[in-house]
């Protein structure tokens, strides 16, 4: 059985295994299901030093979910935040993704694009958030706009 982690392990990541919607095998740019959960556990692996700019990022998608034309739609560019991936893993086969094309992975959290609305429902961010502002003595500002979250995600706990 594996151990949770918590803001105290330094475990060093080898490799960081994320899931997509439809990813790009000439730049590596990818979506999700558009929550941003996954660029946030990277987010929090960088900001802890767990992983850095070196650490492959793996997705594994069906074969028609890699689209090199027209992906991404013009002028919807990845964010700063957004994490592409190096290595795109298909039923018949392995794409390597050409450095030279991709786009920077994020550095850690951008706590200035993070909405309370979001932070209010992650424990570990908010202990975060807290340890940093603890340490620098300084306060993390956070995205002026309430996060535009899907359907799904305002639903809440299903029934019984």
């Amino acid at each position: 059985l594996a151990e949770p982690m918590d803001l105290d392990d330094r475990t060093k990541i080898d490799v960081v295994v994320i899931g997509s919607s439809a990813v790009n095998p000439e730049t590596g740019m990818r979506v999700g299901k558009g929550e941003g959960f996954a660029e946030l556990e990277y987010g929090m692996m960088r900001q802890l030093g767990m992983i850095d700019e070196n650490t492959p990022v793996i997705t594994t998608v069906h074969d028609s979910q890699v689209i090199s034309e027209n992906f991404p739609p013009k002028g919807k560019n990845l964010m700063k935040h957004d994490v592409p991936v190096d290595i795109i893993v298909t039923p018949t086969q392995t794409i390597r993704v050409n450095k030279a094309r991709q786009p920077a992975k994020p550095t850690g959290i951008y706590w200035d694009l993070l909405s309370r609305e979001k932070l209010a429902t992650i424990r570990v961010l908010q202990d975060l958030k807290a340890r940093i502002e603890g340490k620098t003595g300084i306060q993390l500002e956070l995205a002026e706009q309430e996060e535009a979250l899907p359907p799904l995600a305002k639903r809440g706990p299903r029934g019984p």
